[in-house]
């Protein structure tokens, strides 16, 4: 949950569209959701203005899809997972297609387009699986 999803909870508990109890189960939420093998941060958008990535490595398949489906169902931005091995690919691929696929990284949901450019700059090629995971978020 970003600041504007907080401040659209709080808004619409304030004018009766959403009922208190209904806004404290969303608010349980935070700041984290303990999945036994991880704990997802959903503070962290509010925190630091991006939602946590999820980092692949020592993940097994099936604690990656745990993981992305936590994000995905209680999140608003994009969810990123990042260094992966084929087996957790194909896992979380298979439970959530869609994703954007750069390299070892997946992203569903990927950020608006900025009206400014970024320029992403790499000292060389192989430089390129790393400057791709930051085009795509």
């Amino acid at each position: 949950m970003d600041r504007a999803a907080l401040q659209a909870l709080l808004a619409d508990v304030a004018a009766g569209r959403l009922e208190p109890a209904e806004a404290t189960i969303r608010l349980a939420r935070l700041p984290y959701a303990d999945l036994g093998a991880a704990r997802v941060d959903h503070h962290r958008a509010l925190r630091q203005g991006m939602p946590e990535a999820v980092y692949g490595p020592g993940k097994s398949p099936s604690q990656c899809v745990a993981v992305v489906s936590e994000l995905l169902a209680h999140g608003q931005g994009p969810v990123v997972l990042t260094r992966t091995d084929e087996s957790q690919q194909a896992a979380v691929l298979h439970a959530h297609p869609g994703a954007l696929v750069t390299g070892r990284t997946l992203v569903w949901r990927p950020a608006a387009a900025r009206d400014a450019g970024v320029v992403v700059v790499t000292a060389g090629t192989a430089d390129l699986p790393v400057a791709e995971e930051a085009v795509a978020v």
